[in-house]
């Protein structure tokens, strides 16, 4: 899964949130002009209708008859078609105007606005359009009085249907186009410096970052110098710093752990060593004695001790084994191993020791052609040591069995005991060196605990994962996978 920057995660909703700011004010722009536009509008000619009545005889004496009115109508059109007048009762009723018939598509008008209008209220006010039966428009409008009562209104549109016609095919002059470019390089600017401010206060974050990884990618030897940004906050500069001090008290303490480890393994491995000639020495004379001696008194006593000599000598060369895959200098030296039969050699190697027990080894399938690309020498010592360890898990009537499972490329290599089982707290602890689970059948008889150990180092050689599960008293399994090869013996 991958991961965005900071910054990136930043940058992103900032450009949304500009593009809604520029938006709606752009929005709120446009309502506000187009308002004030509209104020001004019926302001200026707040008067028109009542020109209209001024110039006009027959409404001064108020008559609204079509045939009185026709003329001055026609006179009064040419005005342009910005204005559109009407002649209305007091009930709003069409009485007179200049349009064709046919335009008309409501015949009766909302005289509230006409009266809201005449006494004053604040404007814009709009009145329904005669031409549009749900639209409203400005207007100018004045009553008109015969003896004194009042018999209709002179109701005149400002901003007719041939004007909006006009104004339409030029929905964006020049002064809009600029007002729009103004906004949208205002916000421009202002994105790019807010994306400034927070790469100025990301930046330290980052810098931190890179040195943690450093830190981490370097098996935490490589100590960061840098120096904290200038433009940063005190927060984060200090916890620069505190990140430098943790640095150089991790590598000092992982630096004084590696030299004592360094020399614990050295000196294991010089004793090992200054063991294996006088050891060689006891062995060859207790096996001496008791050739000579066969039937001395004390041969038991011979015997006990030729043992146990032979236990110090298995563990010192396990200590010695474990040393040198510790120390990192083991080479590979990889081939095709036809993994049935050298699994059949190990398992011929405890034969009589199973036989003694009475615990049944075997290898599924016996396949030649079930190969690996492995060490075979190191192969070898992985299957004897998994096998010796099921011995001492295993009674009599159990079974121990090497099974071969070839997938995708891979051989799965798995040894399998039907034996006492490993209790659940120990199995994340079995491949410790010196650990020993409590359950060990012949656990007084000498298991140093390295075995398992050695085993994971060998396979980790191999780049492979050793995995075990485990049933008390119903026996464990070790399972591990190699890469296989076309080659047939």
């Amino acid at each position: 899964m991958s991961h965005r920057s900071l910054l990136g995660q930043i940058t992103f909703p900032l450009i949304i949130l500009f593009v809604i700011m520029a938006t709606g004010l752009f929005v709120i722009y446009c309502a506000i002009t187009d308002t004030n536009s509209a104020r001004v509008e019926q302001t200026l000619h707040k008067n028109l209708a009542q020109q209209i009545i001024h110039y006009s005889d027959d409404l001064q004496q108020g008559d609204i008859s079509r045939s009185a009115l026709k003329p001055a109508f026609h006179s009064l059109m040419l005005l342009g078609p910005r204005y559109e007048i009407y002649i209305t009762d007091n009930r709003g009723q069409l009485l007179v105007y200049a349009a064709e018939p046919s335009k008309i598509k409501r015949n009766n008008i909302n005289t509230a606005p006409l009266e809201r209008f005449i006494k004053g209220a604040d404007y814009p006010i709009y009145a329904d359009n005669p031409r549009s039966p749900d639209q409203q428009k400005l207007f100018s409008s004045a009553p008109i009085f015969k003896n004194s009562q009042q018999i209709g209104y002179v109701f005149v549109i400002l901003g007719g249907d041939k004007y909006d016609s006009i104004v339409k095919n030029l929905a964006f002059d020049s002064d809009m186009y600029k007002i729009l470019a103004a906004l949208i390089i205002f916000f421009a600017l202002a994105f790019a410096l807010l994306v400034f401010i927070f790469a100025r206060l990301v930046r330290p974050i980052s810098q931190l970052d890179k040195d943690m990884a450093n830190f981490v990618n370097s098996d935490f030897s490589t100590v960061s110098n840098s120096i904290p940004d200038q433009y940063a906050a005190n927060e984060i500069i200090n916890l620069h710093n505190n990140f430098g001090s943790l640095e150089s008290k991790i590598n000092k303490q992982l630096t004084q752990i590696k030299s004592t480890e360094q020399l614990r393994r050295e000196m294991l491995s010089h004793i090992s060593h200054d063991l294996k000639t006088p050891l060689a020495s006891l062995k060859g004379y207790l096996e001496t004695w008791l050739l000579q001696y066969p039937d001395a008194a004390g041969t038991d006593f011979i015997q006990v001790a030729q043992k146990n000599a032979n236990q110090l000598q298995r563990l010192v060369e396990q200590i010695i084994e474990l040393a040198q895959l510790d120390s990192n200098t083991v080479s590979l030296y990889q081939e095709p191993v036809a993994v049935a039969e050298l699994a059949q050699d190990v398992l011929s190697k405890f034969q009589l020791q199973a036989q003694q027990k009475n615990i049944t080894l075997s290898v599924e399938p016996k396949d030649p052609s079930l190969q690996a690309i492995a060490d075979i020498a190191k192969l070898e010592r992985v299957l004897t040591n998994l096998v010796d360890n099921a011995l001492r898990h295993c009674q009599s009537g159990d079974s121990i069995k090497i099974q071969l499972k070839p997938k995708d490329n891979q051989l799965i290599i798995s040894i399998a005991d039907s034996g006492v089982g490993i209790p659940k707290e120990d199995v994340d602890h079995i491949f410790d060196a010196h650990f020993r689970a409590k359950n060990t059948v012949n656990g007084q008889q000498g298991n140093s605990g390295l075995g398992l150990a050695i085993v994971a180092k060998l396979l980790s050689l191999h780049h492979a994962h050793i995995s075990v599960s485990s049933v008390l008293s119903q026996g464990t399994t070790f399972s591990f996978s190699l890469p296989t090869t076309s080659v047939n013996i």
